[in-house]
């Protein structure tokens, strides 16, 4: 018996999960003039990254962060660098577009009642649209240029990705509520990638599902907690049904 008032007290004192705070920076290669740079974040080598190459979210410190970008020579001499000043709880994407270094904020908190958020980083060379079952999600994104978000409904219809002079891409997608993605448009390719999911960064872009997604639930290590103290609780008392029955 008193097991399942500990139980029971379990359950009702148990918070639910939070979002993760941090502070987040990752970087991008979307300018042609080089195939590949060797990258740097505060002097640290990160490695080389391949045009239209996206990295995972890095978690930083808050204050200032140096990248600087090199040509794919051990002797080469600094490319083109920028400063980041990250705030607490923020994420950046920092990219090279025509060239140049941009710091994007990233908006990864929890976008409200069910929907989701989306912006096209447009690192190719032609201007664009990007629709969804006829309508337009964003229109006349200029090459080598970003957009702001926009909040639209979870759907399965894919994206059209409708380039200036050029054939159209179709990605074949879910949008799940909750969840924060940006369209990566480049000459090599073009990908929809997941940025957060119920306030929390996705470090490697998937679009997973599960308890990522679930804000405001219990965490998967209190429900494992949980349902395993149910389950001893139940054991114990089936066998004293079983002793005294």
């Amino acid at each position: 018996m008193r097991l399942i008032v500990v139980v029971l007290l379990l359950l009702l004192s148990a918070a639910p999960a939070q979002a993760a705070s941090g502070t987040y920076i990752r970087i991008g290669h979307f300018s042609m003039d080089q195939a590949r740079v060797e990258v740097s974040l505060d002097g640290t080598k990160l490695g080389t990254f391949d045009y239209a190459n996206l990295d995972d979210y890095r978690r930083v410190a808050p204050g200032e962060h140096i990248v600087e970008f090199r040509t794919a020579d051990p002797n080469a001499p600094l490319l083109r660098s920028v400063t980041v000043q990250a705030a607490e709880g923020k994420a950046y994407t920092v990219v090279d577009l025509a060239s140049s270094m941009k710091v994007l904020e990233d908006d990864v908190s929890l976008p409200v009642n069910g929907q989701a958020r989306l912006r096209v980083i447009n690192g190719g060379d032609a201007e664009m649209d990007l629709v969804r079952a006829g309508s337009s999600i964003h229109r006349n994104v200029q090459s080598n240029t970003s957009t702001g978000y926009v909040v639209l409904l979870p759907d399965d219809d894919p994206l059209q990705v409708l380039p200036r002079g050029k054939d159209s891409t179709q990605l074949d997608v879910s949008i799940e509520p909750g969840a924060v993605y940006s369209v990566l448009v480049s000459a090599r390719r073009i990908e929809l990638r997941t940025d957060a999911k119920g306030a929390e960064v996705v470090p490697g872009g998937g679009q997973e599902t599960g308890f990522g997604g679930m804000a405001g639930g219990w965490d998967w290590l209190t429900a494992l907690v949980i349902t395993s103290i149910v389950g001893i609780a139940m054991y114990s008392m089936r066998g004293r049904m079983f002793r005294y029955g």
